[in-house]
């Protein structure tokens, strides 16, 4: 019931050529809405590259605001009521307004979730505002906690804290600009206010004075990231039907097939679920790439780079040796969201970080996904994964470099985690408890006997001191990107 109300109660009326398009896509009619405003966000975006000046905060305001409101309605009068609020603590309670953004946009997403059940919702192809409110709560969070930051000395922030604050108030129409900008509240990704509003005035990393931060043509980059995109939705929607979450909650899945092809099923029904998302971001980059604001300055070759907010990186994550190493490739900008606005604040200053730093981390990401268990289930096995990722590097780096590098561990490795993620990614996809504990046990939760082998042997028998070829700088690398999204590197995919 609550799916029917979210599908057709809060939007415009269907027209006779919405309802032809949906039903020969096979789409429902928000889904073929929300690809439909996806695509006319692609537009957008190239043209705002194009508005004078004056015209941008305007033109990202109106059109940010139509995009969302042609797929889900009158939904989106919630985003008005957290950003108003949010709005009226930076006027007048500057040095607690970031803490007062966490205490009225967390609250008002989580009741989003539990009122229009989005995960089931989601689940059956019903899309309601409350996606777009996800991102809309890590934006107000983090021009909240930004504008605050801005009240402190930089020596009492961290490096990213320091460069991302904001020294002055945004002007309401600054404010509403940064939310809606380019209809990039549909899917993302997340970006920085003080980044955005260097980009609309030509400032900093786009400074139009400098040629080597002048935007370029955008349209080949922008070009071939939307033909991703369109790979990765055929792939989805081809695929999708049959390998989805009824698979993995038949009787044939669950009984009837050997473990090994339990494994296969796990791993294709994940992969095709992750082409949604894949799909999803490849978009919202395109749209990035082509306003300029993804540009991300030129490599030593003098080459253009675009990447400045990839939100994945599609061969890195399936073909993934390194768990910790998932964090920094999959939903890169929410990663890097939760880097800097909960795993480092959580961490006292002068302290390392711990594991219980990493799993608060992945517990605030599962609860901004939703309330369903699957959530959970998820984000907490991933901060396992981690901890396992982190504690096996550590044992490899005592080993000889021929050792480490050799093929048939490296393949071993690429396919454990697959495995690995595959598992952990079943409970996000079926969401229900008993659907979670099911699917796990078909496979005699090997996965996390595996991880929890892996900790427990660390602790037990704590790996030695690194060989020789391995530097300090390269240990540190496959343990910092736990719990982790990656920067803005200048090294595109």
């Amino acid at each position: 019931m609550a799916a029917s109300r979210i599908a057709y109660g809060t939007l415009l009326p269907p027209q006779a050529w919405e309802l032809s398009a949906s039903e020969s896509s096979g789409l429902t009619m928000s889904q073929f809405r929300f690809m439909l405003a996806f695509v006319l966000s692609v537009v957008i975006g190239a043209i705002l590259r194009l508005v004078p000046r004056r015209g941008r905060h305007p033109f990202s305001i109106v059109t940010g605001f139509l995009l969302i409101y042609y797929p889900f309605g009158n939904g989106c009068i919630h985003a008005f009521i957290p950003s108003t609020l949010v709005y009226v603590c930076m006027l007048r309670f500057r040095t607690h307004c970031g803490t007062l953004a966490w205490l009225i946009a967390f609250p008002y997403l989580i009741v989003s979730h539990v009122v229009q059940a989005s995960g089931a919702a989601w689940k059956e192809g019903h899309l309601d505002f409350t996606g777009a409110q996800m991102v809309l709560t890590l934006r107000l969070i983090a021009i909240g906690v930004s504008y605050q930051d801005g009240s402190r000395p930089a020596e009492r922030l961290s490096e990213y804290g320091a460069k991302k604050q904001l020294q002055r108030l945004p002007s309401l129409q600054e404010f509403f600009s940064y939310l809606f900008a380019a209809g990039n509240l549909l899917a993302g990704p997340f970006f920085e206010a003080k980044d955005y509003l260097d980009y609309i005035e030509r400032k900093g990393a786009w400074d139009e004075s400098d040629p080597a931060k002048r935007i370029p043509n955008p349209l080949l980059p922008g070009l071939l990231r939307f033909l991703k995109a369109l790979a990765c939705a055929v792939v989805w929607m081809k695929l999708s039907g049959t390998y989805g979450a009824d698979l993995l909650e038949s009787r044939y899945f669950q009984q009837e097939v050997s473990l090994t092809v339990r494994f296969f099923l796990l791993w294709l029904v994940g992969m095709v679920a992750r082409c949604k998302y894949y799909f999803a971001w490849s978009v919202a980059e395109s749209s990035l790439i082509f306003s300029g604001l993804c540009y991300n300055g030129r490599s030593t070759e003098g080459r253009p780079l675009w990447n400045r907010y990839i939100n994945s990186r599609i061969r890195r994550v399936e073909f993934n040796s390194s768990l910790p190493n998932l964090a920094a490739n999959w939903n890169c900008s929410t990663g890097l969201w939760l880097r800097h606005y909960v795993y480092e604040r959580l961490t006292p200053a002068g302290k390392r970080p711990t594991f219980a730093t990493l799993i608060a981390t992945q517990l605030v990401s599962g609860v901004w996904h939703g309330l369903f268990p699957g959530y959970w289930f998820f984000f907490a096995t991933t901060a396992v994964m981690f901890e396992a990722g982190k504690t096996l590097y550590k044992y490899e780096r005592t080993w000889p470099a021929a050792v480490r590098t050799f093929p048939l561990w490296v393949l071993f490795k690429a396919v454990f985690n697959a495995i690995i993620l595959a598992y952990a990614a079943s409970s996000f996809i079926v969401l229900w408890l008993p659907d979670c504990v099911a699917i796990w046990r078909s496979v005699y939760f090997l996965p996390h006997i595996s991880i929890v082998a892996i900790i427990l042997c660390g602790l037990v028998l704590p790996p030695g001191k690194p060989t020789s070829d391995v530097t300090p700088s390269k240990a540190l690398a496959g343990v910092e990107a736990s719990g982790k999204a990656a920067g803005n590197g200048k090294k595109d995919e």
